[in-house]
């Protein structure tokens, strides 16, 4: 009897802790939602020096309570989702990249992190709470979360545009940004429906048909129609994928787990260019509309099905 080979390995994977398909997928597509909103601009722009329409202004920071933290070191924004990309031209227009504060009328460009994501400064020092911080930056107008990130959906924050409603005695503004999901948004979840299709013979290759669902939750009609029909005109675009594990083992993200800006980290476009896995293409694009018993709550989703030609993740 001749001796057979025993199969103790998966195929296609080296490590357990790697990223695998599905969340390949959703960290791709909220890059590319990201940058692609930016490219149509969709962001607006705070200074320090416009005009204010409220009694306070949107670039005045408030000072937040945040328990791994101390009290004075962590100040924020109405918005979160702060832009960092710096290739950004829209119609000759660029966002604010923000290059220095004001404390209490003087400019203070070092001492300092910032944290795009949640929208928040945060002083290696603590500084008085009575203190007037200002910053000008910029905010993406949508904000593209993945679903995995933000369990159903945290805090949803309604009103975030009015700079006079930020208080820590708020409710809303008492709990960390980190649990709070403003509107407009983008909430990525690649979900457990797909098919396999064997792609050549002679190889394992797969086509892979993989649906991802993006809910969409606005505070109007408008903006949340604006968002499906957004989505639904990608029928049939390409788009690459980056291989995330390969950009994490070089510390090239462009941001860290605090949200800051990472000194090596690429751009969009560079790790798409650096880091190519896949490609992934828009197949089918249907759409619904969700009843929300909150009259002043939008809701829609659109179910992609994206086909990628998978011949195994690379090492």
């Amino acid at each position: 009897m001749s001796n057979c080979v025993i199969n103790n390995k998966f195929q296609h994977i080296n490590k357990y802790t790697d990223y695998l398909l599905l969340n390949t997928m959703e960290v791709n597509l909220k890059y590319f939602l990201d940058y692609a909103f930016l490219n149509i601009g969709a962001w607006t722009d705070i200074s320090i020096d416009q005009p204010q329409i409220f009694a306070s202004s949107l670039s005045n920071l408030t000072h937040v309570e945040d328990p791994a933290f101390q009290n004075g070191q962590v100040w924020q924004g109405n918005r979160k989702a702060w832009v960092w990309e710096e290739d950004i031209n829209f119609l000759n227009n660029s966002p604010e990249l923000i290059n220095s504060v004001i404390v209490n009328d003087s400019v203070v460009s070092t001492g300092f992190n910032i944290d795009y994501t949640n929208g928040r400064l945060i002083f290696d020092n603590p500084i008085s709470t009575n203190s007037e911080v200002k910053i000008s930056h910029s905010y993406r107008n949508v904000q593209v979360y993945r679903a995995s990130d933000t369990p159903w959906w945290q805090l949803l924050q309604s009103d975030s545009f009015e700079p006079n409603q930020i208080s820590i005695n708020n409710n809303d503004w008492s709990i960390g940004s980190y649990h709070r999901v403003q509107m407009p948004c983008i909430i990525i979840d690649a979900v457990a429906r797909s098919q396999n299709l064997p792609f050549e013979l002679g190889n394992k290759s797969l086509i892979i048909e993989q649906d991802v669902i993006f809910n969409i939750l606005a505070e109007s009609k408008n903006e949340r129609n604006q968002l499906l029909d957004i989505i639904r005109v990608q029928q049939d675009n390409t788009i690459w994928l980056y291989d995330i594990n390969k950009a994490a083992k070089n510390n090239v993200l462009p941001l860290d787990y605090n949200g800051f800006k990472n000194p090596s980290g690429l751009s969009y476009t560079n790790l798409v260019n650096n880091y190519k896995w896949g490609k992934m293409f828009f197949k089918n694009i249907s759409l619904s509309e969700v009843q929300s018993f909150n009259i002043n709550l939008f809701e829609g989703i659109v179910r992609v099905t994206f086909e990628i030609i998978f011949d195994g993740f690379n090492s």
